[in-house]
């Protein structure tokens, strides 16, 4: 069945408006405004008479209370106008009553909207940008000027505008506002650089370098929407940029740091607007008692800590007094659960709440890892009952622990294997009056402990079990694609929750071997034996990875050395097209994608990820082996500071995992070999890092890096390439070689 997309014009949406409504279609009217009749023909694809509504916007709002879609300040704007917003939201949403209540073949249907050409007046190039909304040409000129003011520092790579500018200076006719955008592209860290040869050269290069994939004229009100959208976040990063370099001085931080955050943000920014719409997202809001959760857990269908999460436990004292929270009646704000169904069970991921759980499951002695454990270990005692002591008698647990372990139960040992915790002690002004009896107890100690909860005296462990009158606020996302999740994480993410982009990677490639495989080598998780353990046979090789580039001043903040891993894989073992078509970040979500929608894909095999971690292993242990003088400074660390600088550490990383395919075990030695021309080469110009930020441009320094890295090594990179091929089923070093030029 063909895929059903959202309109990308405005002519587009009104052509499909009239078509369900089965009326003759008619062109937009002046200044490409849709007309009222669109809207009574929408209407009447859903029973809805419009006749007599006053307005457009009115006649939109009723259409999106018929169909149950969102009316917001996003869909319209002055003068009665919906935006392309507005108009495919109620395009979309009618489309979705009418292929659930079977008045239409959901295929037919898809198939004649997405082949439908809209009419629409002839229009020439001079008038392309009139036919825009007012609001977003002059937020456009806004957004520019702003961009345009000197300011006193800029991100390395990034070009000012040569004079600052006014709002008035952006006139938009055929020319002059696009050398103001020109001059201030450097702030919107595009892509690629804009092509100022010819005006249709410029319009072509701007939907490019915006991710639109056939040129301005194609869709010029989206283009110039994307627009407005990229000048809003550049003038927002620029303000955070300027920000971290004023407290330089209390932070230590240098314009090198706020640098690499500057692009860091941009590319969580572009990795949100590279992927797929999910469309409609199917949530419900409920409230659950505590026992669900404990119920879930315990019977393994609740993913309390995914390896892409970090911060497993709470301290303590913020687990107390969360626990205190909900013995007092405070209630706590929404879990958020994503709905998996699959093999006749239902299963839940924690989208945000797993600190909250995860306090609840420690102190009521229901973690599943500490569950596990105690297990374990009443096999080892030969203490029966051993876990309705741990649940029933903490403190009796301890005294065993005591007795059978040679160390310590310490409050961190607790906290390591998800043990229990006591209340708070001492004057604690929430366990006061009524509450003081259970201050410095365990659970198990309080259990029967009564208590005031929503106005009647209860026992405290009515509060934790099935029937209690206390319940947890719960937001379910159901049958959730890959994509949705990645719009759940990115929504929450603008709400307070702050994964990065690595993380909600990790987090919807979990599932993959590949993905472990990476999280693992890197070092970013340390348990193999769950995580990974197909790598186990070979981990005393592997092992070396993440120390490596932990001494290459990459920690464990961010899952950055993840990243440096799945990128380097994802240039080695990608074959769709050129990777300068692509972020860093498209690069490595094509990579996983690719493997994760192809069942027969060769790195889906827990042994070819194993070969391909050895592969960079291998890569990694001949590059550390490199004396550091063999490194010029101004290659390795050409901003200065000393440890090695992303781009350049990936480059070279690249080239010799590449040249370990063929040259194997010989390769240190072939490296201490050349390190001669190593040094001359690392000196030279041609391998100073670029000056532009833009993916296009780094992406052809890489591959000069790594065609001449091999050419150094004496390696003739088509033989690396199908010795990858052979080994992986895949390989991407010719494509990369090829955006080096010949």
């Amino acid at each position: 069945m063909p895929e059903y997309v959202s309109a990308a014009s405005k002519a587009a949406a009104v052509a499909r408006m009239y078509y369900l409504g089965g009326v003759p279609q008619q062109p937009l009217g002046p200044g490409s405004k849709e007309k009222r009749s669109a809207f009574e023909a929408l209407g009447s694809a859903v029973g809805l008479s419009l006749e007599g509504v006053a307005g457009k916007v009115e006649c939109g709002r009723r259409i999106a209370s018929v169909v149950r879609v969102r009316w917001d300040d996003s869909c319209y704007s002055n003068g009665d106008t919906v935006t392309l917003i507005g108009l495919n939201r109620l395009v979309d949403g009618v489309v979705d009553v009418k292929v659930a209540d079977g008045s239409v073949v959901e295929e037919t249907l898809v198939a004649e909207l997405m082949k439908l050409a809209p009419e629409a007046p002839t229009r020439t190039k001079e008038d392309i940008v009139t036919a825009v909304e007012p609001e977003v040409l002059q937020a456009i000129a806004e957004y520019a000027a702003e961009l345009s003011k000197r300011v006193a520092s800029v991100p390395h790579g990034v070009e000012p505008a040569a004079e600052p500018f006014e709002q008035t200076d952006v006139p938009f006719d055929d020319g002059p506002w696009r050398a103001r955008i020109t001059d201030i592209q450097g702030w919107m860290n595009l892509r690629e650089a804009l092509d100022t040869s010819s005006l249709e050269a410029f319009d072509e290069s701007l939907a490019s370098a915006l991710a639109f994939g056939d040129g301005m004229p194609a869709g010029e009100e989206a283009v110039l929407a994307r627009l407005e959208e990229r000048l809003e976040r550049a003038v927002d990063l620029r303000d955070r940029y300027l920000e971290a370099m004023e407290g330089a001085a209390e932070t230590g931080a240098s314009n090198k740091t706020a640098s690499q955050e500057w692009l860091e943000w941009w590319s969580e920014f572009d990795e949100d607007g590279e992927g797929e719409s999910a469309g409609a997202i199917h949530a419900s809001a409920d409230v659950w008692p505590i026992s669900y959760f404990v119920d879930y857990a315990t019977d393994g269908d609740l993913e309390l800590s995914p390896a892409y999460q970090r911060a497993d436990v709470w301290p303590n004292a913020d687990a107390q007094m969360l626990i205190e929270s909900i013995l007092r009646g405070i209630p706590l704000p929404s879990v958020i659960l994503v709905e998996r169904s699959g093999d006749q069970r239902t299963q839940y991921e924690v989208v945000d709440g797993k600190q909250r759980l995860t306090s609840i499951l420690r102190f009521t002695g229901n973690h599943p890892r500490a569950l596990e454990l105690v297990e374990q270990k009443e096999a080892e005692w030969g203490v029966d009952d051993l876990v309705d002591i741990f649940q029933k008698d903490y403190p009796k647990f301890k005294k065993l622990w005591k007795a059978h372990e040679p160390s310590s139960l310490t409050a961190l040992a607790e906290k390591a294997n998800y043990f229990p915790f006591p209340l708070r002690k001492g004057d604690v002004k929430p366990l006061s009056g009524e509450f003081t009896k259970l201050r410095g107890k365990y659970y198990s100690e309080i259990q029967k402990e009564t208590i005031t909860v929503s106005g009647g005296v209860h026992p405290v462990k009515s509060i934790f079990t099935k029937g209690a009158i206390y319940q947890v606020p719960v937001i379910v996302y159901k049958d959730a694609k890959k994509e949705a999740i990645h719009e759940v994480f990115s929504l929450y993410n603008k709400q307070g929750k702050h994964l990065n982009a690595e993380e909600i990677r990790n987090a919807l490639y979990h599932h993959l071997p590949m993905m472990r495989g990476l999280l693992i080598t890197a070092g970013d998780a340390t348990d193999v034996e769950r995580v990974a353990p197909f790598l186990l046979e070979e981990w005393d090789d592997l092992s070396s990875t993440g120390e490596v580039l932990t001494a290459y001043g990459f920690r464990d903040a961010g899952y950055k050395r993840t990243k440096i891993l799945s990128w380097v894989a994802a240039t080695l073992l990608v074959e769709e097209s050129r990777p300068d078509s692509r972020s860093t970040a498209g690069q490595i979500n094509l990579f996983l994608k690719t493997i994760d929608e192809d069942r027969r894909h060769p790195l889906r095999k827990d042994e070819s990820v194993r070969d391909a971690m050895l592969m960079l292993d291998h890569g990694l242990d001949a590059h550390a082996y490199i004396n550091d003088e063999v490194w010029a400074p101004k290659f390795k660390h050409s901003l200065g500071g000393g440890k090695w600088q992303e781009l350049q550490l990936v480059a070279t990383l690249i080239a010799l995992s590449a040249a370990t395919v063929v040259a194997g075990d010989e390769l240190v030695d072939l490296v201490e070999e050349r390190s001669e021309a190593l040094r001359t080469a690392t000196s030279g110009d041609s391998w100073k890092r670029p000056s532009k930020t833009q993916s296009k441009v780094q992406w052809e320094y890489t591959g000069t890096i790594v065609k001449a890295f091999l050419e150094v090594l004496g390696i003739d990179y088509r033989e690396a390439d199908e010795r990858l091929r052979h080994r992986f089923g895949v390989s991407g070093l010719a494509a990369l070689v090829a955006v080096a030029g010949e």
